[in-house]
């Protein structure tokens, strides 16, 4: 059994070392910060963020910081494994080499899992942005029409796709800012449309804990969900044309990112009262509407949309990456390892996403809960279980490979890191105190029970005692 176990893993590696091998050295630092950026804003944040203002009032920005320090962690933790040996479908290949193969298996179907998620996310969310034109539009209908777009755009193939994704991370970037430039200026008076508010009677009035220390824990769920999508971190290594500067670009990414957060909804607060906020519309979108900037809000938007498909085309393309790879070592049906000779497809994964997406886009309209929230939370407990993995990974690596070169975005480490880890875990807890996170939770773990059940008696052959380790120098 170990040594099946162990041509399993040296077929993973080996997989891992040819794809690398043919991607290395296309990306520059530019690139990785835009797409870096592009990768996790998208309507988790412009349609996501009214549920933690919400829950929160203006102390979300409590919230942001913590987010942005527990992200920093999780992304210098991958970067660091990265840096070490770089490899492809990193996510699984760490936690395997390091914890063991179930743990390797489970996040691999762990993050595939919460990428299908966030694809269904934003097909709902791309729908209800398309409701502000047109409100009599069916959403069930218009998620699936857009979901479909995105995995047939990636069926056919986009040529430098990298350099499409890099320009829509300008256009995100550019909204953003754009955005927190309107709302200095409304703040100070530069515009009051019909019902603009004054910042006395928005954000300052009501007090900063206006909902105590309870509003802002229970807004951690959905504040981690808009900072997912650092999986970019874990396979630019192999693909950056400088690696040493991999953790200048994680740096910048995640400082860049938590200020941009800030400001924006530091903007908004100022803006407009944080109890109007609604979470069916973007609440950027209606803040611009609140202010009689009606053009400034369609233009808006526009540009929303196009973030969510472009983290929509992402999140198919990391997905079937991961799943390509779980056929391959035997933890994912042979055939979705399959590359169609002459496009190098994986026309069997791409037909596995597609249905997960079909089915997770079919339940958030029949459970009983609201379409968007129940697909955000469910998400973000996967991507809480796979960042605590992460870190889990980077305390074994250094404990069995007794190295000690950290990223410097793992300030603090050890210490730091079992403070995040320990943060993830009173979060996750805490949020199942909101009935909509529960019902989240409740599907999570439903789909945790069969991809147990997967291992052990799909895979069951290829479970060892123990997974040795390789000593790297």
């Amino acid at each position: 059994m170990q040594k099946t176990a162990s041509k399993r893993m040296a077929k993973s590696n080996d997989i891992g070392r040819r794809v690398a091998s043919a991607d290395h050295g296309d990306m520059s630092f530019r690139e990785l910060v835009l797409i870096g950026i592009g990768g996790i804003v998208g309507a988790g944040y412009f349609l996501g963020a009214g549920s933690p203002i919400r829950t929160a009032g203006p102390s979300v920005l409590i919230a942001f910081l913590v987010g942005g320090f527990i992200t920093a962690q999780t992304a210098g933790a991958l970067i660091t494994l990265s840096l070490d040996h770089a490899e492809e479908g990193s996510f699984q290949a760490y936690s395997a080499r390091y914890l063991g193969t179930l743990m390797g298996y489970l996040q691999g179907w762990f993050y595939y899992l919460g990428s299908l998620l966030t694809i269904s996310s934003e097909a709902v969310a791309s729908a209800i942005f398309v409701r502000v034109w047109l409100p009599h539009l069916p959403l069930a209908v218009m998620s699936y029409t857009f979901a479909g777009i995105v995995i047939l755009i990636n069926v056919f193939g986009v040529k430098n796709f990298g350099i499409v994704e890099s320009w829509m991370s300008v256009v995100k970037i550019a909204a953003l800012v754009g955005f927190i430039v309107v709302a200095a200026l409304l703040a100070f008076g530069w515009h009051a449309g019909p019902g603009h508010a004054s910042t006395s009677t928005s954000a300052l009035h009501t007090g900063f804990f206006a909902t105590g220390v309870h509003g802002v824990l229970q807004s951690m769920l959905i504040v981690i969900f808009t900072f997912g999508g650092i999986g970019v971190f874990g396979t630019a290594a192999v693909r950056i044309k400088n690696p040493k500067r991999l953790d200048a670009g994680g740096m910048t990414t995640i400082s860049l990112l938590t200020l941009l957060y800030l400001l924006s909804i530091g903007g908004l607060l100022l803006v407009m009262p944080w109890q109007t906020v609604s979470t069916k519309v973007s609440p950027f979108v209606q803040a611009l509407q609140y202010s009689g900037l009606h053009v400034f809000a369609d233009i808006l938007n526009g540009v929303i949309l196009v973030a969510a498909f472009s983290v929509m085309a992402g999140s198919v393309f990391s997905a079937n990456q991961i799943l390509v790879n779980l056929g391959r070592t035997g933890d994912a049906p042979r055939f979705v390892g399959h590359l169609s000779p002459q496009r190098q497809t994986a026309y069997g994964a791409m037909l596995f996403t597609a249905l997960g997406v079909g089915i997770f886009i079919g339940m958030s309209y029949v459970l009983p809960s609201e379409v968007y929230q129940f697909l955000i939370s469910a998400s973000s407990f996967f991507t809480f279980f796979n960042w605590f993995i992460i870190l889990a990974t980077m305390l074994a690596w250094r404990r069995k490979t007794g190295k000690r070169r950290f990223s410097r975005l793992s300030f603090g480490h050890p210490v730091s890191t079992y403070v995040t880890m320990a943060l993830i875990a009173f979060l996750a807890i805490y949020a199942l105190t909101d009935y909509s996170q529960r019902m989240g939770f409740y599907a999570c773990l439903a789909m945790a029970f069969l991809v147990v059940l997967g291992y052990v008696f799909g895979t069951r052959r290829h479970r060892p005692a123990k997974s040795g380790v390789e000593r790297s120098d």
